[in-house]
């Protein structure tokens, strides 16, 4: 989803709150108005307030009455089980009364639901996996995981993540990955086996259907792309389709974050020149080698 189809799918979310609270207070009301009791006071007490706010009559005597009947009205209530609480909706959100907006600006709440549906819509599925959980010890590696970290809070820089099998490179892409999403930046992680199957499904799909899934690789604040080079290359399709998206990545000043075995040899000769300049321009990429042995052999 693009940031404006998340915004108005977490307000959905607030507003079904917010008419839910109102619904339940006005049912609530309608079934104690059926009580001759409730009614009398309520009608008491709207008349008394009415009149204490236009200045009719001893503004004392008014204030007194209305306490009088304020407090005849709880112990009705509590007879029938209620609380006062009941006859005013009872919002999620107290800053904003599930509107999503307070003092003009998004609520905490909105905010929330947002990053929700980012977590859900990311594809990441380590979520422990973070800067603050890391085990890396290799002064090497913590320098390019400082750097790497300074990249996703910038918001316009890529990176091309490089090493041997089990340095921590998928770590370190999926703790990039929840660090934008904890900043509500909307991210896809995809594997480069799964991000070829999408352009392969592009392709032999028709125009509207192969818009749709360029779009949703393009539009994204980040797309994250695990193991790039292990993906099978298709003729007119692989190399094509991954520099369209690349290219109007870059073009729209979105993220792409890459992590690869292949070094950087190795991308220049199984991809086009087109690719390679992209992947490892240093004007817009953070290029850094992971170093060390098979971490996940190491755990063994």
């Amino acid at each position: 989803m693009n940031k404006q189809q998340l915004l108005q799918q977490a307000k959905r979310v607030i507003d079904e709150r917010r008419f839910a609270a109102e619904d339940k207070a006005e049912r609530t009301l309608s079934s104690l108005r059926n009580n001759a009791d409730f009614t009398s006071i309520e009608s008491q007490l709207r008349q008394a307030q009415v009149n204490f706010a236009m200045g009719n009559g001893d503004s004392q005597q008014l204030h007194s009455e209305i306490k009088q009947l304020q407090a005849k009205q709880s112990a009705l209530l509590k007879k029938l089980g209620l609380s006062q609480n009941a006859l005013a909706p009872q919002y999620h959100c107290h800053k904003c009364a599930d509107t999503g907006y307070a003092d003009g600006k998004q609520c905490s709440c909105l905010q929330e639901e947002i990053r929700k549906l980012i977590v859900a819509d990311s594809n990441v599925i380590n979520k422990s996996y973070t800067f603050n959980n890391a085990k890396e010890t290799s002064k090497h590696n913590l320098a390019v995981y400082k750097k790497a970290r300074e990249v996703c809070l910038d918001g316009k820089t890529n990176m091309l993540l490089t090493g041997n099998t089990g340095s921590g490179k998928t770590y370190l892409l999926t703790a990039c990955a929840n660090l934008c999403m904890e900043h509500n930046l909307s991210v896809l992680f995809v594997t480069a086996y799964s991000l070829n199957s999408s352009f392969l499904e592009a392709h032999l799909d028709d125009f509207e259907s192969r818009q749709a899934i360029l779009d949703n690789l393009i539009d994204v604040d980040v797309l994250a792309i695990d193991d790039l080079g292990t993906e099978t290359v298709y003729k007119n399709v692989t190399a094509e389709y991954f520099f369209a998206v690349i290219n109007e990545r870059i073009a729209r000043g979105k993220q792409t974050f890459i992590s690869t075995n292949l070094t950087l040899a190795n991308i220049r000769e199984r991809y086009d020149e087109r690719i390679f300049s992209r992947l490892v321009d240093q004007n817009t990429t953070f290029v850094a080698q992971l170093t060390g042995e098979d971490k996940r052999l190491k755990r063994n």
